[in-house]
């Protein structure tokens, strides 16, 4: 009986084995896709790669300005933010493929996002806020040295007060501080990923302050002059970096140093993977890089390549974009074999994105969306919301109206439309109607429409308002056209630089 119990499990555990499939496989689909960002430092055509491959995914419809930094990405617009040599932000947008400004301030020192909004400092020390929409600006009593936004909207305002480190909370627009506490003098500030800790590196060690209850966590202490820090993107470990040759691992719940990798000699800065898989260290002398495993808690190799704001950085495959002369080289993380080189590739600025907006969609999701549902008849419901609401929910251009859901026949050879990036290629057919109309926003208050029509001026047309119903309450639509065709009304939208979508027909 035993035996037979044996074979039988046997027979399971291979029954079982013969229909799974490799992790690499399943994973292939699923969650957005890692994407390489190529944005040129002198000014030109930024381009966008999957990670791990050479072949160009986007390629910007207009010439992207010199890129000093890149600073961030929004999932939900599609917008890369980046900061050109004169210090002003611009977003491009990689749906459109075209860029613009946010505001006209020249921000000064470390300039740090969330989402699409870009916060920093003017020459003037004031602390701002830039968006596609607007500027908001917060002087700070004392001055300011760091901000930090939080997921949850707050905004954390760190200054250095009569040798200490104060830190105060606040919900930007709002002028006012909500809660503030005081800390020993720090040295380096690191956020968690998921914004639920902030490290402050301090005399005696490290101290992790809770900012949602503006307390302190805990604090462990370290002895030695603390140089960098690393947090995994859990938050369960910080890597710390001091004058020694070795990181040490101090564990969140622990509350204590719990492990250490010894290095060939001391560091100066470290960088997450932003997997969790490995840690990236600069050593104080040479042009390399360390590799150290997280799950082993080792050195794995040291890589030659420089160090810059952007490179060295870790791909999803395992691998480690650097930047050696003047080629950006694709490096195996374990191997240190080269995998790929990007010609003349160090001359330009790269970053690391998740975003799933390249991938074809299912024509029958593209639809008209009505945002007056998500406003109501207050101050929110002005103009500059609604445009971001049309941002946030990414570009609507070319979307035509359902009509009636029933699948459309099509001859067998008809010729096929090519779509834009996202865009499945869809049967041409001969019943597209000849009108289009570029939509702008969707007001509760006649008045607040018809301002926002006054100030729409494109090719000497004006924009104009049409009432209608929507649940029995009455709505103020703004729109251009209409137009003879999708091409002419795609150009209209672009040219007023609003947020817009266009729809077939007359509303």
């Amino acid at each position: 009986m035993r035996a037979l119990s044996l074979l039988l499990l046997a027979c399971a555990i291979t029954a079982c084995g013969d229909s799974r499939v490799p992790s690499a496989t399943a994973s292939i689909g699923i969650g957005p896709d890692a994407l390489l960002l190529r944005l040129p430092s002198a000014g030109g055509t930024a381009y966008a790669y999957r990670a791990g491959g050479d072949s160009v995914l986007f390629e910007s419809r207009t010439r992207v300005p010199g890129t000093e930094r890149l600073l961030g990405f929004d999932e939900f617009q599609g917008l890369v933010l980046g900061r050109d040599s004169a210090g002003r932000v611009f977003g491009l947008d990689l749906r459109l493929g075209s860029n613009a400004y946010l505001g006209t301030e020249s921000l000064k020192g470390e300039l740090v996002t969330l989402g699409a909004s870009v916060f920093g400092f003017d020459g003037g020390g004031r602390v701002l806020r830039l968006t596609s929409v607007g500027t908001w600006s917060w002087t700070a009593p004392g001055g300011a040295d760091f901000l930090i936004p939080q997921p949850n909207g707050a905004l954390l305002v760190v200054s250095s007060v009569k040798g200490r480190t104060l830190v105060r909370r606040m919900i930007p627009p709002e002028p006012r501080v909500i809660d503030s506490i005081s800390l020993p003098a720090a040295r380096h500030i690191h956020p968690t990923v998921l914004g639920d800790r902030v490290w402050f590196d301090t005399d005696s060690g490290l101290i992790a302050l809770q900012p949602r209850e503006m307390v302190r966590a805990f604090s462990v202490k370290i002895r030695d002059t603390i140089v960098a820090l690393a947090a995994t993107p859990s938050g369960d470990r910080v890597y710390v970096a001091t004058t020694k040759p070795e990181l040490r691992i101090v564990d969140r719940f622990a509350q204590r140093v719990r492990g250490q990798v010894e290095l060939p000699q001391p560091v100066t800065a470290l960088r997450m993977d932003p997997d969790g898989r490995y840690v990236l260290a600069r050593p104080a002398k040479g042009d390399s890089v360390y590799v150290i495993a997280i799950g082993t808690a080792r050195l794995v190799t040291a890589l030659a390549g420089e160090w810059r704001d952007d490179l060295p950085l870790v791909t999803p495959d395992g691998a480690i974009l650097m930047a050696r002369g003047a080629e950006a080289v694709l490096v195996d993380a374990e191997s240190g074999r080269d995998r790929m080189r990007y010609r003349n590739g160090a001359r330009d600025r790269w970053m690391l994105v998740r975003w799933d907006g390249f991938r074809p969609r299912a024509a029958g999701l593209d639809i008209p969306v009505e945002f007056e549902e998500y406003v109501a008849d207050s101050a929110s419901a002005d103009s500059a919301l609604t445009a971001l609401l049309a941002r946030r929910y990414g570009d609507l251009s070319g979307v035509a109206r359902a009509g009636g859901g029933e699948p459309v026949a099509v001859e067998p050879g008809a010729p096929l439309e090519q779509g834009r990036f996202g865009e499945p290629a869809r049967p041409a057919t001969t019943t597209e109607r000849s009108t289009w109309t570029v939509s702008f926003a969707t007001h509760l208050v006649e008045e607040r429409a018809r301002e926002m029509a006054d100030r729409v001026r494109v090719a000497g047309r004006r924009a104009r308002v049409v009432s209608g119903m929507r649940d029995g309450i009455p709505i103020y639509r703004v729109v251009l056209g209409p137009f003879d065709d999708r091409e002419q009304a795609e150009r209209a939208g672009m040219e007023s630089r609003l947020p817009y979508w266009v729809f077939e027909g007359v509303p």
